[in-house]
C-alpha cells in the first residue's frame, strides 16, 4: 500500500530547530510584545480618546454637586488668567472646576487629567513565553480600579464613589482589540518561523 502523505523528517527538524532558536534568542518574546503593543495602543485610544469601556459604552458626564465659581485671584500667568476668566461664573462640580483651571475639557468624563495614568500603562515581558499589559505602579492601578468602580456605581444609580463591587471593565482589551493582538501575533510569529 502506498503512502497517503509523504513526510520529510528534515523539514520538521529544521522547523523545530527554528522554534528552539527563536525561544532562545528572545524572538518569541519580541513577537508577543509587538502584538500586545498593538492591543495596548488600541485600548488606550478607546479609553483616552473615545472615552469608552470594553462594551463600547461612554463613561458619561461628570457628576456631583455643582456650584457657581466666583471671582478667582488675579495671576500674572496669561494662560492661567484666560482659564480663570473662562471658569468664573460657571456652574461646575469640584472636579470640573479643577479640570477647567488646568485647561481640560469638562463636558464628558474622560480619564486623563495630567496623562500619568496613560503613561503608566505598559507592555512587559514576563518570560520568553508570556508578555502582559499592566500598570507600572500601584497608585495608577488603584486609580484605574477606582474609575471602573465609580462609573459602575453611577450607571447603577449609586453615589459616584470608588468603593463597591462589580466594576465596569475599562482597562482590559475588548473583543476587537484581542482579535487584533491575535492577528498581529500570528503574523509576527509566522515571520519568525519563516525559513531563511
Amino acid at each position: 500500500m502506498g503512502n497517503i502523505m509523504s513526510f520529510d523528517i528534515t523539514i520538521l527538524s529544521k522547523k523545530i530547530q527554528g522554534i528552539k532558536e527563536a525561544f532562545e534568542n528572545g524572538n518569541f518574546a519580541d513577537a508577543l510584545v509587538g502584538a500586545l503593543n498593538t492591543g495596548n495602543g488600541l485600548m488606550q485610544q478607546r479609553i483616552f480618546t473615545q472615552n469608552k469601556d470594553t462594551q463600547g459604552q461612554s463613561f458619561g458626564t461628570y457628576v456631583g454637586k455643582k456650584s457657581k465659581v466666583g471671582k478667582l485671584p488675579k495671576t500674572s500667568n496669561r494662560t492661567q488668567a484666560k482659564r480663570n476668566k473662562a471658569v468664573e461664573g460657571q456652574e461646575l462640580t469640584y472636579y470640573q472646576r479643577k479640570r477647567a483651571l488646568r485647561g481640560r475639557q469638562t463636558v464628558k468624563k474622560d480619564l486623563e487629567l495630567e496623562g500619568s495614568l496613560r503613561r503608566s500603562i505598559e507592555t512587559v515581558v514576563e518570560n520568553e513565553k508570556a508578555a502582559i499589559i499592566n500598570f507600572s505602579n500601584d497608585e495608577s492601578a488603584a486609580i484605574a480600579h477606582g474609575q471602573e468602580q465609580q462609573i459602575t456605581n453611577i450607571r447603577n444609580g449609586r453615589p459616584g464613589t470608588t468603593k463597591g463591587t462589580g466594576a465596569t471593565k475599562i482597562f482590559n482589551l475588548d473583543t476587537k482589540e484581542r482579535e487584533e493582538v491575535t492577528e498581529q501575533g500570528t503574523i509576527l510569529i509566522n515571520e519568525i518561523l519563516k525559513p531563511k
